[in-house]
């Protein structure tokens, strides 16, 4: 039944299910604290990223919106390719809320990963917080290359405190085909909590199958 909605809704936008308009970014994590699950996943140190920066429902212009990022840790000879992606949030990660703006709100998985080091949610926090750009995709581009976006990825053990692990910084638009998927594209060490990553899966494969894209197209 989950499939056959979200193919269903795919087919009548002629685009994903949710988060039909967005942008391609390129930038750069930086790993800071090794012994942080993400640290142990990828390594310290710089890692490219390919990111898109999307409003899930689409709304136009700059009105409010569950804003979406999704990165992916591009692969290196020695792993695969790591995809994690955010939505707006209350301040704790817990429960969605829209955005006016790129820089105003804190990102969450929502859903938890399960970690060596025990079940946490990954946030994003922007650098500075402030209402520029807007929540309109097409106003990133011209911002990003006015000064470069960043974020705080931040741990958020369940019941622990959160602390910040690295860094997220976009300065290019970019395009190509990729396609974000958490379920397909995960790391050891750094596992969507199986119940909910298999609903998640079978969405994003209904999504796919609506717009007939491959699984390495680009929107998800």
């Amino acid at each position: 039944m989950i499939r056959t909605v979200f193919r269903a809704l795919a087919r009548l936008r002629g685009a994903p299910a949710f988060h039909p308009r967005g942008v391609l970014l390129g930038g750069e994590l930086q790993i800071d604290d090794g012994g942080s699950a993400v640290g142990q996943a990828l390594g310290l140190g710089p890692h490219r990223v390919l990111v898109r920066l999307s409003k899930g429902a689409g709304t136009p212009r700059d009105l409010p919106d569950l804003l979406g990022v999704a990165v992916r840790v591009e692969p290196d000879h020695a792993r695969e390719a790591l995809d994690l992606l955010f939505t707006t949030s209350t301040a704790g990660g817990v429960l969605l809320a829209p955005a006016r703006g790129w820089r105003t709100a804190t990102y969450s998985t929502l859903l938890p990963y399960d970690t060596d080091a025990g079940r946490m949610r990954l946030l994003l926090e922007p650098e500075p917080r402030e209402p520029d750009p807007p929540a309109d995709p097409r106003a990133v581009p011209d911002a990003v290359r006015a000064r470069s976006l960043r974020f705080r990825l931040v741990e958020a053990p369940l019941g622990a405190a959160a602390r910040a692990v690295a860094t997220l910084v976009l300065s290019e638009e970019r395009t190509g085909p990729v396609a974000f998927d958490p379920v397909l594209h995960q790391l050891p060490g750094l596992r969507p909590v199986p119940l909910l990553a298999d609903l998640r899966a079978r969405a994003y494969r209904g999504s796919r199958r609506g717009r007939r894209a491959a699984p390495t197209d680009l929107v998800r």
